[in-house]
């Protein structure tokens, strides 16, 4: 009972922690990235987020939100005293799956500008494919080494047939 309990309390600072960091960098490139659009649109050169050196985007912010806001209501589950496996099982999928999108994208664009030597890729540099979500990766990675159980495992349901 006693390690049922502290594993409990494990996932609950492990959920809330991940949760928002993630919270935090999602609202950052949200708001950063709603700036870009705006220089952008008013063709401003030397605005202040175009020093960014990692590309903040609105879509890719929202992707990290949700994964924060799942860990997050994982972690308000816990506190009711409820399971909340499902909540980190997904949450951590999820972000695995847009990681290794990113990552893939990362290095399609890298095949592009130095393989073969694309015009549109001339100026490129890495820097202009990294996503954050990629520097957050670590913390998905820790919940599967620390909660691999939980999240790799299904519970049997038996169905009792009636006749």
């Amino acid at each position: 009972m006693e390690k049922s309990k502290n594993t409990s309390d494990n996932m609950k600072t492990s959920l809330l922690i991940g949760s928002l960091i993630f919270l935090v960098a999602a609202l950052a490139e949200v708001i950063l990235g709603v700036f870009k659009i705006y220089a952008d649109s008013k063709e401003l050169e030397e605005h202040w987020v175009n020093a960014i050196p990692f590309p903040p985007g609105i879509f890719p912010g929202l992707t990290v939100l949700l994964i924060g806001l799942i860990w997050l209501v994982g972690y308000f589950v816990t506190r009711k005293g409820q399971n909340a496996n499902g909540y980190l099982s997904v949450g951590t999928i999820i972000a695995l799956g847009f990681i290794l999108l990113f990552i893939l994208i990362l290095l399609t664009d890298i095949f592009n500008a130095y393989a073969l030597g694309l015009e549109d890729y001339e100026d490129w540099t890495i820097l202009a494919s990294l996503r954050w979500i990629i520097f957050l990766s670590p913390i998905p990675i820790f919940f599967i080494m620390k909660y691999r159980e939980v999240i790799f495992t299904r519970k049997k349901k038996t169905i009792a047939l009636q006749s």
